[in-house]
């Protein structure tokens, strides 16, 4: 309570005003200002001294009860002005830890606000002592939260366990919440042409697990090695095809430039029906293998084909790996070495043998990136609606649309879900297409007052937003 202005001042009206319970003998040269009764300022203290007019004894003036007219004991700041990111300690300097009473106004029409959702704005230290009160005419506003799910800034907040009179006039926000991130879209999957590379031809040899005798020329029908031979092997077209007389078998070692499922088919001839021979042809069959002198074991090839004439399997090759291709002949119809001339053995016997290997492949493509949730509500900002999923590869999904941010005191809105993605199924080397994901939530706001449990509160203003 201050001193009167005008009238008579007794010696105890200084004592109760700056010593308040004190019966000790009054001597008025312990009241002047900068001592432990009646402070001065810190140097970094830049609010207003209450008791500006009692001199100080560096003034070498002696002290008059006239100077106390008036005088207060304590410091204020008043904000008749816009400010920002403010703390009982930025305010008060060293003096927030003394216990002398400190005092924070802000007029009305006249805002703090808060520019980085990590810090209030308003804070009250927990260095504070002593009476601590803070009288709200205009509006204490939290900033709001980050795009992307970013939590809003608090407004008022109060720290450890320093006490806090609350006289509330005005509007205290806290930030709104960021909208959270749209989900990313889908993996599609669409077509393209692969490269093979690194050919050898190795036919007229066999590997260990063919066990049959080789033979590649077949009357007119020798084997022509790679080119464009009818009786050879074509790497220049697409499929890439091999065309075999006789029971060869064709053997090829080969790379291709990008991991994807390839499409092989087999098919093999009936010749000679009316000389008997009808069924000795067997069944054409694929291993595709690392190993180049033994049967695929699950490097990344295999066996492919259980029939006469087969088509659509698809073989997983991964990209820049060196396989071996072998198309030959299995049972039911054995061959057993000797003449068949003697009949006592027999051979597999066919007018011609074709696989191919497709270059069209299906290969996974990425789903659209999300859209960019809106930043929340807060001091000097308005809060912000999403932006729309970027597009993603060939038949993938696009991202969802961001969420849109949170009004003073809300959360934002979670993102939505990308969308699927579509085209031909495949497995390798990953799963496509796929299903959207789903949109990251919306941040939550901020506090009105963090730390209301040491806050005595009054007045007729307005809270938006949550207290804790």
């Amino acid at each position: 309570m201050a001193i009167q202005s005008s009238g008579t001042i007794s010696l105890s009206n200084i004592r109760d005003e700056y010593n308040n319970g004190s019966s000790a003998p009054i001597l008025l040269n312990d009241y002047y200002r900068g001592g432990t009764l009646v402070r001065d300022n810190a140097s970094n203290n830049t609010s207003t001294n209450l008791s500006a007019n009692v001199p100080t004894s560096a003034n070498n003036s002696p002290l008059s009860i006239n100077d106390f007219y008036g005088q207060i004991r304590g410091f204020k700041k008043t904000f008749s002005s816009t400010a920002t990111d403010q703390s009982g300690v930025g305010i008060f300097g060293d003096d927030f830890a003394i216990d002398y009473p400190k005092e924070i106004v802000i007029d009305s029409s006249q805002t703090v606000g808060s520019t980085d959702p990590s810090n209030a704005a308003l804070t009250i230290d927990s260095t504070g002592v002593g009476s601590i009160t803070i009288t709200n005419n205009g509006s204490i506003e939290g900033a709001g939260g980050n795009t992307n799910g970013g939590t809003g800034g608090n407004a008022l907040q109060v720290d450890g366990s320093v006490a806090v009179t609350l006289v509330n006039n005005g509007t205290i926000k806290a930030g709104g919440g960021g909208g959270g991130q749209g989900g990313t879209g889908g993996v599609g999957s669409g077509p393209t042409t692969a490269v093979i590379s690194n050919v050898t031809d190795k036919t007229g040899t066999a590997p260990s697990f063919v066990t049959y005798e080789i033979d590649t020329a077949f009357g007119p029908r020798t084997w022509g090695g790679i080119g464009s031979s009818q009786w050879g092997l074509k790497i220049s077209s697409n499929p890439v095809r091999s065309n075999i007389s006789e029971r060869g078998p064709v053997w090829f070692s080969f790379q291709v430039d990008t991991s994807a499922e390839y499409t092989l088919t087999g098919r093999i001839s009936n010749p000679y029906p009316e000389d008997g021979q009808y069924g000795h042809r067997g069944q054409p069959r694929i291993d595709i293998s690392t190993a180049e002198n033994t049967a695929s074991q699950g490097q990344g090839g295999g066996l492919y084909g259980n029939a006469v004439d087969w088509s659509g399997i698809k073989a997983p090759l991964a990209a820049n790996t060196l396989y071996y291709f072998c198309n030959y002949t299995v049972g039911p119809y054995t061959y057993t070495a000797g003449s068949d001339s003697t009949g006592t053995a027999s051979k597999f016997f066919y007018n011609d043998m074709t696989c191919t290997l497709s270059l069209t492949i299906d290969v996974p493509t990425n789903g659209g990136s999300g859209g960019t949730g809106g930043v929340g509500q807060g001091y000097n900002q308005a809060a912000d609606s999403g932006s729309g999923g970027g597009t993603g590869g060939t038949n993938a999904g696009t991202g969802g649309t961001g969420g849109t941010g949170g009004a003073f005191g809300a959360s934002g809105t979670s993102g939505s879900t990308g969308n699927n993605g579509s085209g031909t199924s495949i497995s390798y080397p990953s799963s496509a297409p796929g299903n959207g994901a789903s949109g990251s939530s919306g941040g939550a706001s901020g506090k009105s007052i963090q730390g209301v449990s040491n806050v005595t509160s009054s007045g007729s203003g307005s809270l938006t937003g949550g207290t804790a």
